[in-house]
């Protein structure tokens, strides 16, 4: 009978098949047709065995598909020692017991399942992996590609390592520690990969939940008096802030919605200014008297109106190249206020 047996028949199994299904379906048709089985018959138990003994050796296997079991010695020898004493071996070693019906409580499909899982190569655990991400990323919802090597099993029935490339769009609400799920794939053994996004610090802008924070040096004159501060954005535009309050160390200029996404209410964040002030190290004299005159003006000299007002206002804005002629009237201008404030006031 052996003589003539088509393996893969008497299994139920294509030419194709994996060493798993050789695996699954001898288990099942085992069971099913062993001697102590109320339905079993010794000679399919032996073939079966057989069967199973030829396909889970891989070197028969091949000379069995190369010339359909037409191996002379070797199939001769094989035949020859190959009884139902081991069949039955064949059957203990692979149950792990001589008697796997005696486990009537558990059935003999859990002795199969844990012999099973003890050859089945075991899933690793998940893959954490750090995602570095720039600002500009996160802003502009840019694409990003990353390999990560992992080990799957192939049709062969065997463990192999390959690459998958993940292709993760940027979303503009992330912050660091945002967490990305992949599950993997069926035949997968590297468990789930899960992206943890890292924000890389940038060097203008500060990360604070959904806003933008940055720092700006200023002079103690543009504090007073106002000055305008362009800011290169993180998608490419140039943002100018105009500053026309007096700014103390505690000021903050709040932009709203130039942060980033906040999902929950479909908002951006703001862009918060917060500014260090240079103070110079000294004054010259004049310039203490001009502070002086400018922080303690009288109240009649806050009229624009005011000629004095007018006549400092214009000083304060004469050029240093100025002309002989507009030399000589500043002059004429400067003793007739020293002439007048020389006489004694009427009486």
């Amino acid at each position: 009978m052996l003589e003539r047996l088509d393996v893969y028949a008497a299994l139920e199994l294509s030419r194709g098949c994996s060493e798993e299904d050789v695996r699954r379906t001898y288990r099942k048709l085992a069971l099913k047709t062993h001697p102590d089985k109320e339905k079993g018959t010794e000679s399919e138990f032996l073939a079966i065995g057989f069967a199973y003994r030829v396909l889970s050796d891989r070197k028969l296997r091949a000379l069995y598909d190369r010339r359909d079991m037409d191996f002379s010695a070797s199939k001769a020898d094989l035949i020859e020692s190959f009884d139902i004493n081991e069949a039955l071996r064949i059957f203990d070693q692979f149950f792990g017991t001589s008697n796997p019906f005696a486990a009537v409580s558990e059935g003999v499909e859990s002795l199969f399942d844990s012999e099973a899982d003890k050859r089945k190569p075991k899933p690793s655990p998940n893959k954490e992996i750090d995602l570095s991400c720039t600002l500009e990323e996160i802003y502009n919802s840019a694409s990003k590609s990353i390999d990560v090597p992992k080990q799957r099993i192939n049709s062969e029935g065997q463990v192999e390592n390959y690459t998958r490339t993940y292709r993760i769009q940027a979303e503009p609400s992330w912050i660091s520690g945002t967490k990305l799920k992949y599950d993997k794939e069926p035949d997968d053994l590297t468990g789930d990969v899960i992206f943890t996004v890292q924000i890389e610090p940038h060097p203008v802008f500060e990360i604070e939940r959904f806003s933008l924070k940055m720092k700006q040096e200023v002079s103690l004159c543009d504090s007073l008096t106002g000055f305008v501060i362009p800011i290169n954005m993180p998608d490419g535009r140039k943002l100018n802030v105009s500053v026309e309050e007096v700014i103390d160390p505690s000021y903050s200029k709040i932009i709203k919605g130039e942060g980033l996404l906040d999902k929950e209410r479909n908002t951006r964040g703001d862009l918060i200014i917060t500014f260090h002030i240079n103070f110079p190290k000294k004054l010259l004299p004049i310039q203490r008297n001009l502070l002086h005159l400018a922080l303690r003006l009288p109240q009649d000299l806050t009229n624009a109106n005011n000629i004095q007002t007018r006549l400092l206002e214009t000083a304060m804005r004469l050029p240093p190249n100025l002309a002989e002629t507009e030399r000589q009237k500043v002059e004429a201008v400067n003793n007739l206020l020293v002439k007048r404030d020389d006489q004694p006031p009427p009486e």
